[in-house]
């Protein structure tokens, strides 16, 4: 099953890499799962670290339902917990980045890059995100409408009226449904 990115923000694509399709399925959870979510997010990664990344597979299941609860916390409005906000402190402090300056072809630029790298700066990222999230714009955070998904996002339509994870999917279930139903009447 492929990956899914519709939170709008990285920490809530790594969340998202938990999904209920009928069952509870976990997109990171066979070896190589976790590098490969990694790379696809465009994330400092390195095949050479497949047994890194696999080795610290339980960390990182176990910090996606950190995220999960705070995604949680966040769309209820309700304060985060204090002990999840030191660990994501923790990770930021042990993976610092760097500002660098490139010439991207278009001019020069600056940067953020990890200094560190591996499964561990991975998850740093994700705590920086979070940490940049929550700092800038930690309301209007949605869980899809179904209530047989699990998909948490970043609400940035115009009203902030999103209501489903995607419209191809189970906005579109949703409509049929309604229509059916009132066809039935």
């Amino acid at each position: 099953m492929p990956f899914i990115f519709l939170g709008n923000a990285l920490w809530l694509d790594f969340v998202n890499t938990q999904i209920i399709d009928g069952a509870l399925i976990d997109l990171i959870g066979n070896d190589g799962a976790f590098l490969q979510w990694a790379k696809t997010a465009d994330l400092q990664a390195d095949e050479d670290d497949a047994a890194t990344f696999d080795a610290a597979l339980t960390e990182a299941q176990a910090f996606r339902a950190h995220l999960r609860a705070a995604a949680d916390s966040l769309a209820a409005g309700t304060a985060l917990n204090p002990v999840f906000v030191a660990d994501i402190n923790r990770r930021m402090a042990e993976h610092p980045v760097a500002t660098v300056l490139e010439d991207s072809g278009r001019g020069w630029a600056t940067s953020a890059k990890p200094v560190t790298s591996g499964p561990q700066s991975v998850l740093a990222a994700i705590a920086t995100d979070f940490a940049r999230f929550v700092s800038t714009e930690a309301t209007n955070v949605r869980h899809c409408s179904n209530e047989r998904c699990c998909i948490v996002f970043y609400d940035t339509s115009k009203n902030h009226t999103r209501r489903w994870c995607s419209m191809e999917t189970c906005g579109n279930r949703a409509k049929a449904a309604g229509r059916r139903a009132r066809v039935v009447q």
